[in-house]
């Protein structure tokens, strides 16, 4: 009985149901049919709303071992919601697979976007609070620091907390990721807002930050030394930027965090591929990628493989996240304090 082939309607829950339902034995055979109709399939193209190039490193593996072509867009999360929605309006859905953060694309769930997964073998091992809810599946949990460029801030200097970014001597030396719009600066926006309330944000809003929709290019203009401060900085982008004067720094009240998750589109073009895709990501290989990258596997085996040098960064203390349903509030309120 050929049951991979993973289509919208009624043929897709009947495989997804027996997927679920069967025996061991029965479960596998189905899998080893979902993989060989995914090899059918040919090639993948994957939303990443994170920017993250662990994406493409993982989707480079993926393809090595299934011979499966990936191709990873790389958009701001409002701009490939936006695209998912005109593309499922058109009935012309191109992406079958979307990695995003957990608020983003819970907030496109309630929208109707995504499709119920099937029984994907490594979900099992996820842990609580780590858990698919059927729809959306976490791979990692990343967290977001300050950077600060070494060759123009002395480590006497350094901030220590959130709250010393409002020090006069950092006006007009701020860069960053945009708060009013999702994506990474609206998590830390929410976390601190949270945390220490409008004031705050009012405080850094005086230092004149320059704000950012260009996320691979922020911590290269760090880099290059045409700012002093960034935030938020993403953790796992400091493995590529060894060697240069970036130095990532925790401040005592925490870092705000995220977890990532994978959503199949409802009518997504090469469904089986993408369930094979979200499997390869929390098996071993999948997650020691992940956690090269300084992100919080979540299959907690592999946590033991984040490179010894980012431990104290992955695993420092938590500040805070963004609450499901609260995202288009969330950027309004950060309109109405940065304008």
């Amino acid at each position: 009985m050929k049951l991979a082939r993973i289509m919208p309607g009624a043929a897709a829950a009947l495989a997804i149901t027996l997927m679920a339902a069967s025996p061991v034995a029965a479960q596998s055979a189905v899998w080893d049919n979902v993989i060989a109709e995914a090899k059918k399939e040919g090639k993948l193209i994957i939303y990443n709303g994170t920017n993250y190039r662990v994406v493409r490193m993982v989707a480079a593996e993926f393809t090595k071992k299934y011979g499966i072509r990936v191709d990873v867009l790389d958009a701001r999360t409002t701009e490939i919601r936006e695209r998912i929605r005109v593309e499922q309006a058109t009935n012309r859905t191109v992406a079958s697979l979307s990695f995003s953060g957990w608020t983003t694309l819970s907030t496109q769930q309630a929208e109707g976007v995504w499709r119920n997964v099937a029984a994907i073998p490594n979900v099992a091992k996820l842990q609580d609070p780590l858990k698919s809810n059927g729809m959306l599946v976490p791979a990692v949990t990343g967290s977001f620091a300050l950077a600060v460029n070494t060759n123009l801030v002395k480590p006497e200097d350094e901030p220590k907390s959130w709250h010393d970014l409002a020090d006069p001597k950092w006006k007009g030396k701020i860069l960053s990721d945009d708060p009013r719009a999702a994506g990474a600066g609206n998590v830390w926006f929410e976390a601190t807002l949270n945390a220490f309330g409008p004031g705050f944000h009012e405080k850094i809003n005086a230092q004149v930050p320059v704000f950012s929709r260009v996320f691979p290019e922020n911590q290269r203009r760090l880099a290059r030394g045409e700012f002093a401060l960034y935030i938020p900085f993403a953790i796992s982008e400091i493995a590529g930027l060894r060697g240069l004067p970036v130095k990532a720094i925790i401040p005592v009240e925490g870092a705000p965090y995220v977890p990532f998750a994978w959503g199949v589109l409802r009518d997504a073009p090469a469904p089986n591929a993408a369930h094979l895709f979200i499997n390869y990501s929390l098996d071993d290989e999948g997650q020691a990628i992940f956690a090269s990258e300084g992100f919080t596997p979540a299959i907690a085996a592999a946590r033991e493989k984040v490179p010894a040098d980012l431990k104290p960064l992955v695993n420092a203390k938590l500040l805070g996240t963004t609450t499901v349903g609260r995202l288009d509030e969330m950027v309004k309120a950060a309109q109405a304090l940065y304008k």
